[in-house]
């Protein structure tokens, strides 16, 4: 779908990779721009596989990498060649660092007036916060999330998946597409500024404008639901956890005639949605006693059978081998060092056509000079003079840091 679309990534870890990383699996040509040193999301101290990171088999998949040392003018020119031939850069430098490179958005639009930069930070390009570091518990903290999660009256708890991180990187893959689709009218492309703050505050949505315009401070609710009784996990004899989502009237009265209790329907205080919630102190252990009497397997068939929306609280091990992943195609896997290495799939799926194979993350640098003499058609000697002045840095250089993040 996106064959005619070329990206250059400098971004690193997550919130740089996550939003190409979609755009690639989509078809777009996206060619990885590291430090010597590589991305920082390579290195298997954390999520490690053997000596890979699933970070940098997930992200980078379908991706190519050159290795350049902005650092130097020589790598900065080769940078700036790759621009001229792109639609769009994705960055997640903190601000400021581009500048200081000598390849902010008007050195780049100077070699490529329609190109598109998307720059993801943790702040923003103008925010009073925008010097400082921010991690996705930073931000999951200062947005709220953390005072909505968890169980009533314990210490505040994260997403089990750095979720900031990701969908900063979703918000940068839609704000790269509408950039390049508005340049078919503007002629001009756009520097679009992606802040996590800014991005997990939005995903406050309607818990956001209920409180904009009721003050109403949303507490953590565990699984419940703060508006809907019964509407979270119950745990059943087995040790395992249900949960169930009677939402709607009539499906209140199916859970009640599953449980054998249909006599509560006919009880004033579990009469309606707004009495179930007020009388939620009385209803939910008499409900936590029917499902703690019989094993999960017997209500899930129950519950499914007279119509109820319930499902296992699944762990992965669960997860992964339910009929949907495979008949839904999303466990991939790939051919690498000579070991079958396997990922999570693409959730984008384009009824009637093939998914395309998944090819596996690059090697540090590994596709420099096929992308230097192929696309910009550099000859090898310029490659090896390039290389000479240190434009793809030095052993040193490529066992250092990298410029900083966000």
């Amino acid at each position: 779908m996106l064959g005619h679309l070329r990206v250059i990534e400098l971004g690193q870890v997550i919130a740089g990779t996550f939003g190409d990383m979609i755009l690639a699996d989509l078809g777009a040509e996206v060619i990885k721009v590291e430090p010597p040193a590589g991305d920082a999301g390579r290195r298997s101290g954390i999520y490690g596989i053997g000596e890979e990171s699933a970070i940098h088999l997930t992200n980078n998949r379908n991706k190519t990498s050159v290795a350049l040392d902005l650092r130097t003018n020589e790598g900065r020119a080769v940078l700036l060649d790759l621009v001229r031939t792109a639609d769009a850069v994705v960055e997640n430098f903190r601000p400021g660092v581009l500048e200081r490179l000598g390849i902010d958005y008007d050195r780049l639009r100077a070699v490529n007036p329609r190109i598109v930069l998307v720059s993801v930070s943790g702040f923003g390009a103008d925010s009073p916060y925008r010097v400082l570091p921010a991690y996705d518990l930073i931000l999951q903290a200062m947005s709220g999330h953390m005072s909505i999660m968890g169980e009533p009256h314990r210490p505040p708890v994260i997403m089990g998946i750095p979720i900031a991180d990701l969908l900063a990187g979703v918000f940068s893959a839609v704000a790269l597409l509408a950039a390049v689709e508005a340049r078919r009218e503007t002629g001009q492309g756009a520097h679009v500024d992606i802040a996590m703050f800014d991005v997990m505050v939005e995903m406050l949505a309607h818990v956001g404008t209920l409180y904009l315009n009721t003050g109403l401070d949303q507490k953590p609710q565990g699984s419940a639901h703060p508006f809907i009784t019964p509407w979270q996990a119950f745990r059943c004899s087995d040790g395992k956890y249900i949960v169930v989502a009677p939402r709607e009237e009539h499906f209140w009265v199916k859970l009640c005639a599953v449980l054998g209790v249909d006599e509560m329907t006919n009880k004033p205080e579990f009469a309606d949605a707004k009495s179930r919630q007020a009388h939620r102190n009385v209803l939910l252990p008499l409900l936590e006693s029917i499902f703690e009497s019989r094993p999960s397997d017997h209500w899930l068939a129950a519950l499914q059978e007279g119509g109820v929306p319930a499902a296992p609280v699944n762990r992965m091990p669960e997860m992964f081998s339910d009929k949907h992943i495979e008949v839904r195609r999303m466990v991939r896997s790939f051919l690498m060092a000579g070991q079958q290495m396997r990922t999570v799939g693409n959730a984008i799926k384009i009824l009637g056509r093939e998914e395309p194979e998944i090819a596996p993350p690059p090697t540090l640098g590994g596709d420099t000079e096929d992308l230097l003499r192929s696309l910009l058609g550099y000859p090898r000697e310029q490659i090896e003079a390039l290389a000479a002045a240190g434009a793809f840095g030095s052993s040193a250089q490529r066992a250092g840091t990298v410029p900083e993040r966000r």
